[in-house]
């Protein structure tokens, strides 16, 4: 599994690593629904993700538009290069409350 979920009484953090792309996409989505708490925070570790595409980007899409339809607080945590790369290409920091964009992509 590409996900692993904790949930404590004040946050519930989603820890990605390796691939997050087409291949496990509709596995790691359908985990994520079944577990995401609809009350409490969500944040969004990123840090030992290897691999992201477009559906990658959707997963991370859902997760900030569940956030916003429950009135969540969000926060992606340690977006690597690669993610960060995609977010910016994308044009999603802004949506995804990111403030830190690598500027050097097509190098």
């Amino acid at each position: 599994m590409p996900v692993m979920i904790n949930t404590n009484e004040a946050r519930c953090v989603l820890t990605f690593s390796g691939e997050l792309n087409i291949y496990n996409a509709a596995e790691t989505l359908s985990q994520i629904k079944a577990e995401m708490s609809n009350t409490l925070p969500i944040h969004v570790d990123l840090a030992a993700v290897d691999e992201a595409d477009a559906a990658g980007l959707q997963i991370l899409m859902a997760i900030r538009l569940h956030t916003l339809s429950h009135g969540l607080a969000f926060q992606l945590e340690n977006p690597n290069e690669a993610v960060m790369a995609l977010i910016e290409l994308s044009d999603m920091a802004g949506f995804f409350g990111v403030t830190q964009v690598f500027t050097d992509i097509a190098a």
